[in-house]
Formats: structure tokens, C-alpha cells, sequence
């Protein structure tokens, strides 16, 4: 029923269009055929009105107006004839009573005519009012008026003719255009008899006519028009069944044939570029399979489609479990997710997620159509761990000395301005250490520079074992070293200095014992504007230490500045 579902609206669109037409042809046959039987009923009324008139003429012409009543009755009984009246022009009935008799006899100045015995006063036949009278009078002829008033009597009608006036009777009576009026009254049971006959012959021809012409016409349409349209339709179906080598006949040369033929070549080209595009599937999933890279795709409606075997390896999740979360939940982060896919950037800086101990650089873009509309969306991860160990590592050595695994004097200097304006904005105290190694020199000169390093590193040690975890520990430059005191006061920096000065003190170096002398300078009691003025202060603290017998640890005052 569905594949032949055109063919009964073409049956049906034909069936209603040639009823409609054939309803049309025999309703307008049939009123034609009606009508022409009602003309031809007026017509044989009319010949036999003008027959009577005539016979009127000649008896009156031969001056026998006494037998025109005997003449009416005779009128009356003929078959079919339901009454027949002769009227004079004011609806009085002619020929029964002498009052035309006297006229006559009086224009001609003689008795021409008898007067009747009986002297009665015509009756009036017409109405004033009558329809067909006035007409009549009027001289128009054959009238035929149907009566409407009375149901009872549908079927008979009246028949109007004129008696019009003739150079004859002008001689006798009055001139005028009409003489008298005939009123014939029938029954036309028998025309609407006729008529009825030929509604249902013009029925039948019509239902006929119809039944043919649609038998064959359907069978035209169906062979011609629906029969190949429904091998295409079907045609079709199979397509997207997945068929595509389907192939229809297109032997015919109509537009049906044209539409068949372009068919075969659409699919044609369906098969070819299908296998093309299978080809171009297997070589990208051959990459994307391949590739090292986490690579994850969905639909338009956010439904993961696309899942490479990298992806579970990196994630340590099934493609189900990722299938299940969502590309938004790939990194359990999908606040960060979302904000990358709305990002409406052509090109957008990857983003670094940490993840079970790894380190992804992750690239999420929403795919868009040229109408703007989104179609899917895709991520690629890929891991930088390693990368990020070796920048950390890298980073780590830009800021620290090789020797003594502290941090050196680019990071001393970059932290200590962070720090004093931090220390200036929230008005916290500050603190710096400045020490050297004493006599360091006479380890150089007594035994070797490699001892020399020993002992710097040894320094060192002891240096990052004593600070605090927020505290910055830093070579300055040869024996010299510094230490960032944040938040620190100067009793509180006071008293690291001799905690690390005790520890240097206690330490050996192959036998060997180290002592240092340490310069304290304290913000706000130095007011320094720059880092480079604490550093000073610290420095002229530890050169009074050096003076002051070495070992030993010197608070700077705002007076050694000056006195520098």
C-alpha cells in the first residue's frame, strides 16, 4: 500500500477531476435536452394556438360567429386539453354574450351578425393582474406560465397566445394590435415524463462514460506514470537501505525515462564515492587509531562517536565509561571542559590539565557549520609529563646554583623585589641575611680549590636544612651567600641567624671546622625603597661582624648606611 501509495492519489485526483467534468457535461446536456423538449412542447402549443386562431378568421370571415361557442367546447375536449378559453383583452370570455355582436353591427351601420337569444354577461377568464394576459396583450406569443402557488397542481401550466389584428378584422372592430387572447390549459405530466427519461439515460451515459474513461485512463496512468515512479520510489528505498549499486530501466524516453536514467547515475556515483569515502574512513582511522594522541569526537548533540585506542590508555577509562561521562567529563573537570568549547576563538591556547599524576596539554574546540550552527565537538590530549619534569627541571636550574644546590643570585634578586613590595603593600616586616665563609680564602690556598668547594656545598647544606619552607636560600656570589626572610622581624631574624650560624660551626668538612659571619637587615627598620638598599644594609652589618672578630652575627642599623 505504501509503494503504491501515488498511484491512488493519481486515481484519485483522476476520479474526482473526470467526475467533475463528466457531472458537468451531463448536467448541462440534460438542461439542454429539457430545455428542448419544453421548446418543443411550446411549439406544438403554438401550432395549434395558431391553428385556432386561424379557424377563428375564417369562421368569423364567413360571418358564423354563432358557432364559435360550439367551436371553444370542441377545443376543450381535445386530448390533453384540460381547458381552452378565448378572451378579449379586458380578461372578459369571447363569443357568449352579444356585446362584440352590437359593435360590430354598429361600426357597420347594418345587422351583419344575429343577436343571441340569450343575452348574458361575459365572465371574467383573466385576472387584470394575470401574468400571461398582460404579456399577451402586449403581442408577445407563445407563453407558457407554470403554476407555482398551488403544489397540488405542479404540473399544469396555462399557454398564452395572442389573436392579433388583421386588415380584415380592423374592418369589424376596433383597431389595436391584439383582437383577443387564448388561454391553454394542459398537464405536462408526460414532458416531465420525457424529461425524467432523459436525466436517467444522460445519468447512465455519464456513469458509462465515466467508469471507461477512468478504467482506462487509470490503467494508462498506472502503466506509464505510477508504475515507474513507484520502481524509482522503491528504488530510492533500497539506497537508503544501504544498497547503492540499485539500478532502475530507463528505456523510456519521457521525462520519467530522464528521471530513471539520472537515477542510475546518482547511483553510480553514490557507489564510487562511497567507496572513496570508505577508503578515506579506513586511512583516518588508520590515524587516528595510530596516534599518540588522545583523540575524542562527538555529535551534535554531544554524544561521544569517535574514541581511539589512545585515549583509553591515557585515561585509563573504557570506551564506555567515556561513551557514559561525556567529552565535558573526560578529565573530571567539566567546568574548565565547557569553557574551552564555548571559547569562539578560530584558534585557542590548549590548556594544561594535572590528571592521576599526569600532565595533558588539552586542545577542546566546538565544530561549527558555515551557517555558525555547532555540529560536534572534538578534544585532543596529549601527554606532557615528561616535557613538564624537564621544564620544572629546567626551571629549577635557571634559579639554582650548581655547586651548592641553593638558589642563585638571578632568583635572589627577582624575589627580593616581589617580596619588599609585597612587604611594602601590607606593610609586613622583611628580613635578609647576608654571610660569608671566614677566611675562606686560606681553605683555597691550603687545600685546593676542590676543598674549597667541598666546603661551599657543605654551606649550602646546612643553609637549606635550617630555613623554613617559605624562607629563600641563595648564593650570592663566591663564598658569599643571602637568605629571604619573609614575614620576619628582627628578633625573629636575629635569631635564624644564630641558630644557622651555631649549625655552620658544628659542621665539619673532612676534619675540617667552618665558622661564618653573618649581616641582618630588617624592613621597615630599614627603609628601603629598593632591594638593592637592603642588600647593603644586610652587607655593612656583616662587615662590622668581619670587624668585630668574625663568628658572629650583626644586626644593620640605619647609621651604617649613612656611615657607608
Amino acid at each position: 500500500m505504501r509503494e503504491g501509495r501515488i498511484r491512488y492519489k493519481l486515481l484519485l485526483t483522476l476520479a474526482i477531476a473526470l467526475s467533475l467534468g463528466f457531472a458537468s457535461i451531463g448536467y448541462f446536456y440534460t438542461m439542454a435536452v429539457e430545455k428542448s423538449i419544453m421548446s418543443e412542447y411550446q411549439r406544438t402549443l403554438h401550432r395549434l394556438t395558431d391553428s385556432v386562431a386561424m379557424n377563428v378568421e375564417t369562421i368569423m370571415k364567413e360571418r358564423h360567429a354563432e358557432i364559435m361557442p360550439d367551436f371553444a367546447r370542441r377545443l376543450k375536449a381535445l386530448p390533453g386539453v384540460l381547458d381552452f378559453r378565448i378572451a378579449r383583452v379586458d380578461g372578459t370570455e369571447a363569443f357568449i354574450d352579444n356585446e362584440t355582436i352590437d359593435a360590430v353591427n354598429k361600426k357597420l351601420g347594418e345587422s351583419t351578425f344575429d343577436r343571441r337569444t340569450t343575452d348574458v354577461v361575459a365572465p371574467k377568464v383573466f385576472a387584470m393582474n394575470d401574468p400571461g394576459l398582460d404579456r399577451a396583450v402586449k403581442g408577445e406569443e407563445g407563453i407558457l406560465v407554470r403554476n407555482t402557488e398551488d403544489p397540488a397542481l405542479r404540473d399544469i401550466v396555462s399557454f398564452y397566445d395572442p389573436i392579433l389584428n388583421s386588415e380584415k378584422c380592423v374592418r369589424c372592430h376596433a383597431a389595436g394590435p391584439v383582437r383577443a387572447v387564448m388561454k391553454l390549459t394542459t398537464s405536462i405530466v408526460e414532458v416531465e415524463r420525457d424529461m425524467m427519461k432523459a436525466r436517467l439515460q444522460s445519468l447512465i451515459v455519464v456513469v458509462v462514460s465515466l467508469a471507461l474513461t477512468m478504467a482506462v485512463t487509470g490503467y494508462m496512468l498506472g502503466r506509464f506514470i505510477a508504475k515507474p515512479i513507484e520502481e524509482i520510489s522503491a528504488a530510492m528505498a533500497h539506497v537508503i537501505d544501504g544498497k547503492f549499486d540499485t539500478q532502475v530501466a530507463a528505456s523510456r524516453q519521457d521525462e520519467l525515462g530522464k528521471m530513471a536514467r539520472s537515477f542510475n547515475k546518482m547511483t553510480t556515483d553514490l557507489v564510487q564515492n562511497f567507496q572513496k569515502m570508505k577508503n578515506e574512513k579506513e586511512k583516518l582511522h588508520s590515524v587516528i587509531q595510530g596516534a599518540q594522541e588522545a583523540i575524542v569526537v562527538t555529535d551534535d548533540v554531544g554524544k561521544v562517536v569517535l574514541v581511539n585506542d589512545a585515549t583509553e590508555r591515557l585515561l585509563g577509562k573504557s570506551v564506555e565509561q567515556i561513551q557514559e561521562g561525556g567529552i565535558l567529563n573526560l578529565l573530571d573537570q567539566p567546568e574548565r571542559f565547557q569553557a574551552m568549547l564555548d571559547d569562539t576563538h578560530a584558534v585557542s591556547e590548549p590548556s594544561l590539565f594535572e590528571y592521576k599524576g599526569h600532565w595533558l596539554l588539552t586542545s577542546a574546540h566546538t565544530i561549527r557549520d558555515a551557517t555558525g550552527s555547532p555540529i560536534g565537538s572534538a578534544a585532543l590530549l596529549r601527554d606532557v609529563t615528561l616535557e613538564q619534569a624537564m621544564l620544572k627541571e629546567l626551571e629549577r636550574l635557571s634559579i639554582t646554583d650548581a655547586l651548592t644546590d641553593v638558589f642563585n643570585r638571578r632568583h635572589l634578586d627577582v624575589t627580593l623585589r616581589t617580596e619588599l613590595k609585597r612587604a611594602r603593600d601590607v606593610g609586613l616586616p622583611l628580613a635578609v641575611i647576608m654571610f660569608d665563609a671566614d677566611h675562606f680564602k686560606k681553605f683555597n690556598d691550603t687545600y685546593g680549590h676542590d676543598q674549597g668547594d667541598r666546603v661551599l656545598k657543605m654551606v649550602g647544606q646546612v643553609m637549606k636544612e635550617t630555613v623554613r619552607m617559605y624562607d629563600v636560600p641563595c648564593r650570592y656570589g663566591g663564598e658569599e651567600f643571602a637568605v629571604i626572610l619573609p614575614s620576619t622581624e628582627a628578633d625573629g631574624a636575629m635569631h635564624f641567624a644564630e641558630r644557622l650560624r651555631k649549625n655552620i660551626e658544628v659542621m665539619r668538612v673532612d676534619d675540617l671546622k667552618v665558622t661564618i659571619s653573618l649581616g641582618v637587615a630588617c624592613f621597615p627598620m630599614i627603609a628601603a625603597e629598593l632591594p638593592e638598599a637592603l642588600i647593603e644594609a644586610a652587607d655593612a652589618a656583616l662587615y662590622v661582624s668581619k670587624e668585630s672578630g668574625r663568628n658572629c652575627s650583626t644586626m644593620a642599623t640605619p647609621a651604617m648606611l649613612v656611615k657607608t
